[in-house]
Order: C-alpha cells, then sequence, then structure tokens
C-alpha cells in the first residue's frame, strides 16, 4: 500500500463520511420531531419520504456522471473544459428538476392509485409537496458537490452540511409548531424547513464554489450534456437496484411478524451506518483515479490503495458488529421479547458478512466509475441485488421461514456477489480503461 496515496484517498474520504452521517442525523431530527404528531404523521412522512427518494436518487445518479469528467479536467488544468462541463451541469440539473418536481406535485395521486389509505394520502399531501419544491435547490446542491467533491475539496460541504442540522431542528420548530407566531403547519412545516434549509445550502456552497476559484462557464457542447448521463443514468440505476431492495425489504420484514420487524429496524440502522463508509470510499476512489492517467504507474498506486483500504474497512466494520450485536440487539429492543432480540443478534451477525465484502466492492465499482465504466456496475448491482438477493429472501423466508435471518442472509449474499463481479471488472479492465 502506497502511504501517500492511503492518506490522500483517506482524507477524501473521511468529510465524505461524515457529511453522510450528518444527513443521516439531519433525517432523524425530522423524524423523532414529526412522530409527536403521532403514528398518522409519522406513517405518512414515510411513505412521502420514500417516494421522494427514489426520485431524489434517480436524479443525484444522473449528476453523479459529472464527477469523473470534472474530476480528470480540473487535474489536467483544462480551463475550458470546465468552463464547458460547470454548463453542462446546470443543464442536466433544470432537466432533472423541472420534471421530476412536477411528477413529485402528483404524489398524492400517485399513492392513492397504488392503494395507499386515503386519510394517509391527505396527511401528507403538504410534506411531499414542500419536498417536491425542495427536490430543485437540493439537486444544484448535488452539481455543487459533485464538483468539490472532483476538485477534492468536501471539507466544505461537511462544514455547511454541519451547519445546516440545528438549522433544520429550529426551523422545524418554527414550522411545524408554529413558533414566533408562526402558523402552525404541522407535518408540512417539515417539508417547508427543508426547502429553507435547501435554497441556504445552495447559497452557502454557491460561494464557497466562488471562492475555491470553481467558477466561470462557457456553452456547453450537446457532447458535453449526453456524455454526463450516459455515464451517470447505469449509476442511477444502480443506486436505485440498491436502494430499491432495502426498501422492499423493510415492507417485507413489516408483514412477517412483531418480532421480525424489530430485529430488521435494528439492522437497516447499523446498515445506514456502514454504508456512509461504503459511500466515503467509493467517491474517493472514483476522484483519485479519474484524476491521474490511466497509464501511469500512479493509477496502479490507486487502485491497489484503494482496494486494500476496502479491505481495512471491511474487516472493521465486520468485527465491531460482531462484538456489538449483542449489547446493540439488548439496548435497541429492550421492551421487546427475547426472542426479537436473538433474531435481532443473528441478524446484526448476517449484516456483519455483507460489511466484510461490501467496502471493497464499493471501492471497485469507485474506481470503475472513474474509468466512464458505469453500464456494468449496473448490470452487477442489478444481477446481486434483484437476481440474487430478491428470490433468496423469497426462498429463505416462505420455503423456510426463516423470518428477519432470512432476509439478512439473502441480502449479505447478494452483497457479495455484486462486490466479487465488481473486483473481477477490476482486474480485467484494460490498462487504458477504456471500457465498456
Amino acid at each position: 500500500m502506497n502511504k501517500a496515496e492511503a492518506g490522500a484517498i483517506l482524507r477524501l474520504a473521511a468529510p465524505l463520511t461524515g457529511l453522510a452521517l450528518v444527513n443521516m442525523a439531519m433525517s432523524v431530527t425530522d423524524t423523532m420531531m414529526t412522530a409527536a404528531f403521532g403514528m398518522e404523521a409519522l406513517a405518512a412522512v414515510a411513505v412521502a419520504s420514500d417516494f421522494y427518494s427514489i426520485f431524489f436518487y434517480l436524479a443525484i445518479g444522473c449528476i453523479g456522471g459529472l464527477g469523473p469528467l470534472y474530476a480528470a479536467a480540473h487535474a489536467a488544468g483544462d480551463t475550458g473544459r470546465l468552463a464547458r462541463l460547470r454548463t453542462a451541469g446546470a443543464i442536466v440539473w433544470i432537466v432533472l428538476a423541472i420534471p421530476i418536481c412536477f411528477l413529485l406535485w402528483q404524489t398524492p395521486l400517485f399513492l392513492s392509485l397504488l392503494g395507499i389509505e386515503t386519510g394517509l394520502v391527505e396527511a401528507g399531501t403538504g410534506y411531499v409537496r414542500a419536498m417536491a419544491l425542495t427536490l430543485v435547490p437540493m439537486l444544484a446542491v448535488g452539481v455543487l458537490r459533485t464538483r468539490l467533491t472532483a476538485i477534492e475539496r468536501p471539507g466544505v460541504m461537511l462544514r455547511i452540511t454541519l451547519c445546516a442540522v440545528p438549522l433544520n431542528g429550529f426551523f422545524n420548530y418554527l414550522f411545524m409548531y408554529g413558533a414566533l407566531g408562526l402558523p402552525e403547519l404541522g407535518v408540512t412545516g417539515a417539508g417547508v424547513s427543508s426547502l429553507l434549509v435547501g435554497l441556504l445550502t445552495l447559497a452557502a456552497l454557491s460561494w464557497e464554489t466562488r471562492r475555491a476559484g470553481d467558477s466561470g462557464a462557457r456553452w456547453a457542447d450537446r457532447g458535453d450534456v449526453v456524455e454526463i448521463f450516459r455515464i451517470g443514468v447505469p449509476i442511477a440505476v444502480a443506486t436505485l437496484a440498491e436502494v430499491g431492495i432495502y426498501l422492499g425489504a423493510t415492507i417485507y420484514a413489516a408483514s412477517l411478524s412483531v418480532t421480525d420487524a424489530a430485529a430488521h429496524s435494528v439492522a437497516i440502522r447499523l446498515a445506514g451506518i456502514g454504508y456512509t463508509f461504503y459511500f466515503g470510499l467509493q467517491q474517493a476512489a472514483m476522484t483519485r483515479l479519474a484524476r491521474v492517467d490511466p497509464m501511469s504507474d500512479r493509477a496502479n498506486e490507486v487502485k491497489n490503495t484503494a482496494m486494500l483500504l476496502g479491505v481495512a474497512i471491511g474487516v472493521s466494520l465486520c468485527l465491531i458488529l460482531l462484538a456489538v450485536a449483542s449489547p446493540v440487539a439488548n439496548y435497541m429492543l429492550q421492551s421487546s421479547t427475547p426472542a426479537a432480540v436473538s433474531v435481532a443478534i443473528a441478524v446484526i451477525g448476517a449484516l456483519a458478512m455483507a460489511e466484510l465484502f461490501g467496502p471493497a466492492g464499493a471501492g471497485a465499482a469507485g474506481l470503475l466509475r472513474a474509468r466512464k465504466v458505469t453500464r456494468p456496475v449496473m448490470i452487477y448491482s442489478l444481477i446481486g441485488n434483484w437476481v440474487v438477493a430478491a428470490p433468496l429472501i423469497g426462498i429463505s423466508t416462505i420455503v423456510f421461514d426463516m423470518g428477519a435471518i432470512g432476509i439478512w442472509i439473502s441480502m449479505a449474499t447478494g452483497t457479495i456477489v455484486y462486490s466479487g463481479l465488481c473486483v473481477l471488472a477490476l482486474r480485467n479492465l484494460p490498462a487504458n480503461g477504456a471500457a465498456e
């Protein structure tokens, strides 16, 4: 392992991991404050949030296609290319934001057509429409975050997002409870708060990108926009494949039994924390490799170092989860039955196996994306999550009656398959990275 390169990757990955953790904290804040309005309000926001998340991850994945292009142009000092890519990124933002905002505005109609209870739809209408508007600045934030990551300035994003967490809680209090003479909006206030925080975050990031010298635009070629989508759409589909299996598993676990639902809820929270490390390593590996000549010795140093870090992170996460499985399950399910605690411990053990292999797969996926190899990664994600994990979930729970344990063994198997395919693809990648 190259120590200098390892330090560079970790310096880039650490704030990105912190950023993902802070975003989780903001989500937890919204959930806790919404719960005070009752179970129906909490359920309404949960349903609306899941619908929003599908479109958000789809759009952010597409925007992710800008990352390797921008990193390579910045490393080469190609100011003209950077200026065109800034314009192309803005065009991608507009192309995505306008139709998705319109679709999200119609969410109550879609949920009604899906048979969601009328009371839940009505309770969440104000919230989801505020979130539809929130998507517009948040996708612009996504473009700026992609640019700042590509020029290796993620610390700026972390500092701004850290400030956004207490601000989000304060705005929630103002609008949800009608403090300081404002109208009491209930759960709709959480959406209004998110919109304001999104706008302020966009303003702060815009200012910081200018301070970093990352400003100026030129007319973009049609090919620049097409290339962003060519790289980004497979990233979006791969992300949806992964998010979709977890959303589906959560709904399915709730239909099995209270014990299975409780055990699954513990594991899904721990998996979310583990994902932040995947995210940090994947983005850092992609950025570092995109910035070097694919034919140089440095390219091999980046690849080897990133993969070794992936193995180290995987082993660490696995050992930590095995060590904390019993105390965490007992603490989080202290009001549940001993059976639920036992199932939760077993489920965390299955999660630990997934975490052992997952970071290496994420690192390999990031390195492949740096070389614009995104369609194979998309296919591997679909195979791991929907060709392997989804059928195994059905077999393990219906045929063998394994409940939540079966769900997590199945998802761990899917993760291992996906990671293995990504690592094999990286090993077989031509030296010039010309890819798909």
